[in-house]
Order: structure tokens, then C-alpha cells, then sequence
């Protein structure tokens, strides 16, 4: 076990923190979107205000606030303002089709559900009635003085990120306030430097989404607001050039395109975080040797323990090693032990990654059985210690550095996301097929791309009106890249589907 330096440290809401930086520096810029700027003193005043009509509406501590939106620098007033309501917010992509929608909503039992303008749209045809930005910025004043705005404290839920379930179901991770916080306050998992500037390009369901946001209000910082849906190296230029962006946030997948096309569009940056996936050796150190002035950095964690449990700086060492880049070593507030068969694993041995430490969340949303399964303890000491275990297999070297060893399961990990493959066989059962598996099969760059195998239907189900369904339940980065039928699925003895079998027949190389 090796614990972070930081984990003795009081946690806080991220409001409260917000509201801290804010009284340093009222006058610098929270948010850049385009030519739109926000101070820390304005984004307070406003999100203050937005706290006060949720409040009117009905919200209360302990609700959840279902957000559809892309990413603005309203979005980011309009979730402080749900925090400070003493709420949590679940940040929805207009994007993802109208019934999950639908069904992510209805499961939250939400007093109120908010929606930018072009979001309004696909939650009507979702069936959910809702409340737009521009709504609530018209509402006239509040009823409700200042005085009464609630308390609510770092153990509160502040964020419900919905992620793929092994059920066949999404399912929801409770994470507190003190999730996020424990990153940023009272020091930060890396040193971001004078007046940081980070681009917010992440999608705004996912907890990177945390960190380029949160990450920026909690040090003092600026979120530079991407607006498109895609970050092009053109974009990229601007921002460092025009803006003085100095830190940015990548999936390997994006890195490796990037790096590919112009890896020269990166200079100017101050850091480059990547995480989600592994890093790619070979661009790492592409970039180390063309620009050594851009610290490059690793970051691992499932999203029961928001965005980064453990952090590498990436040295031009780290890429030649066999076993790929470390996952690094635990960030504040942050416990990283290795569990075999219950009990801890003897120190240099491979087991299961567990977390513990304040960034562990509080559990699923009306799911007590995955909560207990995963949401467990284990004897440090004499100590019985929560934690979370991750289903990730890692061990841990002489210094306390984590090195990620794989899955012990058929999760998989796909441009940043956590997907299984189960919630995409389930939703191929319900649009009309037999039986399918899925499988990670890389393209011809070696990045993996989701591939189904299916037994065609009885009936006139075409390829394009199965596709059709699939997408009407599934989000776009869940869709598989390529469906194949066949007859039968090939069995081994076992019984077990002969996924080797299937690629070989297709031309896939395993």
C-alpha cells in the first residue's frame, strides 16, 4: 500500500473552494468562450442567482439535477449554481439518443431537468419536460433571500456520471464533492503554474469533464471553452497562440491522431495530460524529443474515483519500457492498494487495483448489489479500510509507483471510455438479433475499435434497420465500428464463442 501525501488533508465543496478562489481574485477570468469572458466575481454572482431559482423550483440537498448541454461557459454557471442549491448535477450529451435520454431521466427522479438551448430539442423528443438556460436566466428575481440558500458538505454527492454496466444497463457513480476537490485543494496533483489556462474539450458527461473545469475554478485558473465537437490541430494553434492556453487534456486515441498529423500544433503548451487508455510509447516520445519544454504526463482512474488516482510525469525512460508507461504514483488524498483473493498482495506482486482515499465514490444510484460488489473493505494493518475495487490488475514497484497489468474481466476501453460489452449485447438483443459478442479489434494505426459478430435474425430485419435501432438505444461511441452476421456463432469445446474463429473468417488479425 502507498498512500499520497495529501490524504490527511480536510476536503471541501467544490463551491465553497470556488467561492475562496473567487474572494482572491474577483477580477480575473473564470471562463473564455469565443469573446465571451466571465470573472470568478461574475460567474459567483450569477450562479448565485441560479441557486436561488432551483431552489424556488423545488430543488433540494440531495436531489439530482439532470443537465442536457454542450459545452459553454454558461453550462459551467448554470452547475455551480445547481451545487450551490446544494444539489448534484448529471451533465447529459444532446447527442445521445432520445430514448436513453429518456431513460437516464426518469431514472433520477429529477425535481427539475435543465437544457441549453439546442439541447431543448432532444429532450422533447426524449418526452421530458424541461427547463432551458435562457428560462432561467428570465425568470425574474428570486424569492428566496441569500440567507437561505443550504449547507451541504464534502461527503455530499456532488456529480452522477452515467457509465456502461456489466447488467446490460448503464448504471450511475455517486461522486462527492470531496472527489474533485481533493485534486485541487489545499495543493494540487501537479503544479499547473501562474495563471493556467485550460482547454475544456472533453465531453461533458465524462469526468475529464471535472478536470478541465473544476480542475481551473479550484486553482485559480481560466477554462478555455471549445465549442465544436471535434479539437483539430488548426483549433489547437489558436488557443496557445490567441488565447495563451497552457494545459490540455487528451485520450491516447486523440493524441495518436494528432501526433500523426501536426505534433508541432502542441508547442506552447505548458502540460499535456493524457488518460483513459494507455499512452502510446511511440508519440510520447515523439513529443519529448520535438518539444522537451511540454511536460507530458499519465493519468489512471476509473470514474468510481474521479479522473486520476495515480499520475506520472512521462520521461523518454518511461517509453522504452516493455511494460509500458507506469499508471504513476497516488495523487492527494489517494490510497492505492493491490488485493489477491481478499486479502492485500505481498508488495511487487500483480492483483487487483483497489482505491481508497476521498476520491472513492459513494456508491450507484439505486443499485445496492453493484455497490456492495465493488464497494468493499480490506484489512491494512489491523485496520479494515474501504475501497473500491476496480476489476483493473496492476502492481506496485519498491517506490510506490503503480504499473497497470490489464483487465481481469471483458471491460473495454475505447477512446477514453469506459464501455461493456454487455450493455452493447443486451441493446443488440432488444433491436431483433439471436446472439452476438463483441470484440476490441484494432484499425490498421492499432487503435481498437468495437467489432459485432451477430446471428441474423428470422425476418426481414435488414443491416441498415438493425443499425437504426442499435442507434436509437446506444450513444454514438458505443455504436460498433462494424456488425457482421453469420448463421451460427462458432462454439469452442467449451462452449465458449470462438471470437479467434470469428476474426480470422472476417480478416481480422488477432
Amino acid at each position: 500500500m502507498h498512500s499520497s501525501f495529501g490524504k490527511d488533508a480536510p476536503p471541501d465543496t467544490i463551491h465553497d473552494a470556488v467561492a475562496r478562489v473567487a474572494r482572491r481574485h474577483p477580477d480575473r477570468t473564470a471562463l473564455l468562450c469565443g469573446q465571451q469572458r466571465i470573472s470568478y466575481a461574475e460567474l459567483i454572482e450569477q450562479s448565485r442567482l441560479v441557486a436561488h431559482h432551483l431552489r424556488d423550483r423545488g430543488v433540494r440537498p440531495g436531489d439530482i439535477v439532470p443537465v442536457a448541454a454542450r459545452r459553454s461557459a454558461e453550462l459551467a454557471v448554470v452547475l455551480l449554481g445547481v451545487l450551490r442549491a446544494g444539489a448534484a448535477y448529471a451533465v447529459l450529451d444532446v447527442r445521445w439518443p432520445a430514448n436513453r435520454l429518456h431513460e437516464l431521466v426518469t431514472a433520477m427522479r429529477a425535481p427539475v431537468v435543465l437544457a441549453d438551448d439546442p439541447g431543448s430539442t432532444a429532450l422533447a423528443e426524449a418526452r421530458c419536460e424541461h427547463l432551458t438556460f435562457t428560462e432561467l436566466r428570465h425568470a425574474g428575481p428570486p424569492a428566496r433571500p441569500p440567507s437561505l440558500l443550504p449547507h451541504v458538505t464534502p461527503e455530499s454527492c456532488a456529480t452522477l456520471f452515467w457509465t456502461s454496466g456489466s447488467t446490460g444497463r448503464a448504471k450511475a457513480v455517486l461522486s462527492p464533492h470531496r472527489a474533485t476537490t481533493r485534486l485541487f485543494t489545499p495543493e494540487p496533483f501537479l503544479d499547473f503554474g501562474p495563471a493556467p489556462v485550460m482547454i475544456n474539450a472533453a465531453a461533458v458527461a465524462w469526468d475529464a469533464f471535472t478536470l478541465e473545469l473544476w480542475g481551473m475554478l479550484l486553482v485559480g485558473g481560466t477554462v478555455l471553452v471549445h465549442e465544436d465537437d471535434l479539437l483539430t490541430p488548426p483549433a489547437l494553434r489558436g488557443y496557445i497562440k490567441d488565447s495563451g492556453a497552457t494545459h490540455l487534456f487528451m485520450t491516447p486515441a486523440l493524441f495518436d491522431v494528432v501526433a500523426g498529423g501536426d505534433l508541432d500544433c502542441l508547442a506552447g503548451l505548458r502540460a499535456l495530460l493524457l488518460g483513459g487508455d494507455r499512452p502510446p510509447p511511440a508519440n510520447c516520445r515523439r513529443l519529448l524529443r520535438s518539444h522537451p519544454d511540454i511536460e507530458l504526463y499519465n493519468g489512471y482512474g476509473p470514474v468510481e474515483s474521479c479522473v486520476f488516482v495515480t499520475t506520472r510525469r512521462i520521461t523518454l525512460e518511461d517509453t522504452d519500457n516493455p511494460a509500458g508507461v507506469p499508471a504513476g504514483e497516488p495523487v492527494p488524498g489517494t490510497e492505492i492498494h493491490i488485493v489477491r483473493d481478499g486479502v492485500l498482495a505481498a508488495p511487487g506482486d500483480t492483483g487487483e487495483v483497489a482505491i481508497g482515499g476521498n476520491g472513492v465514490a459513494l456508491g450507484y444510484l439505486d443499485d445496492p448489489a453493484a455497490t456492495d460488489a465493488v464497494f468493499t473493505e480490506v484489512t491494512v494493518g489491523q485496520a479494515a479500510v474501504p475501497v473500491y475495487l476496480t476489476g483493473d490488475r496492476g502492481r506496485l514497484d519498491e517506490q510506490g509507483t503503480l504499473h497497470f497489468a490489464g483487465r481481469a474481466d471483458a471491460q473495454l476501453k475505447i477512446a477514453g471510455h469506459r464501455i461493456e460489452p454487455a450493455e452493447i449485447e443486451a441493446a443488440a438483443r432488444r433491436a431483433g438479433v439471436r446472439r452476438c459478442v463483441i470484440s476490441p479489434i484494432p484499425d490498421r494505426s492499432g487503435t481498437p475499435r468495437i467489432v459485432m459478430f451477430a446471428e441474423r435474425p428470422a425476418g426481414e430485419l435488414t443491416d441498415r434497420q438493425f443499425r437504426e435501432r442499435l442507434s436509437g438505444t446506444l450513444p454514438a461511441y458505443m455504436m460498433p465500428a462494424s456488425i457482421h452476421f453469420v448463421e451460427a456463432l462458432p462454439l469452442l469445446d467449451n462452449t465458449k464463442v470462438d471470437r479467434r474463429a470469428l476474426a480470422a473468417r472476417f480478416g481480422y488479425s488477432r
